[in-house]
């Protein structure tokens, strides 16, 4: 805010109030309209010219008849010299002229920075369009399966930026069974998700050689941090037989699917098993478990994200558990939607969050 007016010396004071002022016109975040605005509020503020207006360099060449014989103009230029325009103003004095110079100054560099700040925008919003067109094309169309419908939702963290490292799968298989894989990659944006597509090929070509879930788990650790040695991910992995119902699945350090029976409680499949990329911390392979799903039975899959989004995990499990229990008959289309939105509303989460439902017909 510019200073009131004190008893000083009337030229030194403007020279102080300027030198405040100028620092207004270098505030972060200003748009080129701000600075030319606040440089025409800031002139006349301080009792340098009782007129100051900006013109583009465009309208500077247009005549105008009607601007008064004592106009003079300030040519405002980056540092680059481009010159973005003019300040038509009527200095009180010399000083005021010298004064009005130096702002001019200022209003140029800041007006540099903005170009800069827009053409930084510019880019991050093309990245980000390069992103999610990635994002989706890595994101794979769901199959239609035989007395079984699948339905998944992907929530990205922020509206700034569809592009992150949950990711999900369900490939069928020459043999009629599905593998179908839910998981997280650690980190954020192109490198994360790229890092996705290298863990679902891998299992996807270990898939159709046949392997054991085990060992499928096991080599595909082996063979994805050889590549990648930094890679942290957590991993579900199901292979699903939707002929009669029949699940083997196991898990690296992913959370426990939810089985909810058509005809009893809801379970946690609890499994052991380390995150991908801590291979050699580990004792045993992967464990594996199977579970024959009837008529009307509902897996659900999903990230951390999406019981992580309060900050409370336990709380966030329970909270998951509640909102399936509660739209359990809901065509799976709406259930996924609406749990996802109970759980993640308001609750400004930082993570994505990806949620895959699997229901018997």
């Amino acid at each position: 805010m510019l200073k009131e007016s004190t008893a000083m010396d009337p030229s030194l004071r403007a020279h102080v109030d300027a030198a405040d002022a100028s620092l207004m016109l270098h505030q972060p975040g200003l748009a080129a309209a701000d600075v030319t605005t606040l440089l025409e509020t800031i002139v006349q503020s301080l009792g340098l010219s009782d007129v100051a207006v900006f013109v583009t360099e465009a309208m500077s060449r247009v005549d105008d008849d009607d601007g008064g014989g004592d106009d003079e103009t300030v040519a405002i230029r980056r540092p680059d010299g481009l010159t973005e325009g003019l300040l038509r103003c009527r200095p009180v004095d010399d000083g005021a002229r010298h004064t009005i110079g130096a702002l001019a100054a200022h209003a140029g560099l800041a007006l540099a920075a903005a170009a800069r700040m827009t053409e930084l925008e510019r880019r991050e919003a093309a990245l980000r369009r390069i992103a999610e067109h990635l994002q989706d094309s890595l994101l794979p169309e769901l199959p239609a399966l035989p007395n079984t419908n699948i339905e998944v939702q992907y929530r990205a963290a922020g509206l700034e930026a569809r592009v992150g490292g949950d990711f999900y799968d369900a490939f069928p298989l020459p043999n009629g069974r599905v593998l179908i894989v839910v998981g997280d990659v650690m980190g954020k944006g192109v490198e994360a998700a790229s890092r996705t597509t290298r863990i679902t090929q891998t299992l996807r070509a270990l898939a159709l050689q046949g392997r054991p879930l085990d060992e499928m788990l096991e080599r595909c650790d082996e063979q994805v941090t050889f590549q990648d040695p930094e890679i942290m991910a957590t991993v579900w992995c199901g292979l699903y037989d939707p002929e009669d119902g029949e699940l083997e699945f196991a898990s690296l350090g992913h959370p426990p699917a939810l089985l909810l029976r058509a005809d009893g409680e809801p379970t946690r499949l609890t499994l052991e098993g380390l995150p991908l990329g801590m291979r050699d911390l580990a004792v045993e392979p992967p464990e594996v478990r199977g579970r024959r799903l009837a008529t009307r039975d509902l897996l659900v899959l999903y990230t951390d994200g999406v019981v992580e989004a309060s900050g409370d995990y336990i709380a966030g499990q329970e909270a998951l558990l509640g909102a399936i229990v509660a739209r359990r008959h809901e065509p799976l289309s709406q259930l996924v939607q609406d749990a996802l939105d109970e759980l993640l509303a308001d609750a400004g989460h930082s993570d994505d969050a990806v949620m895959f439902l699997l229901r018997r017909r």
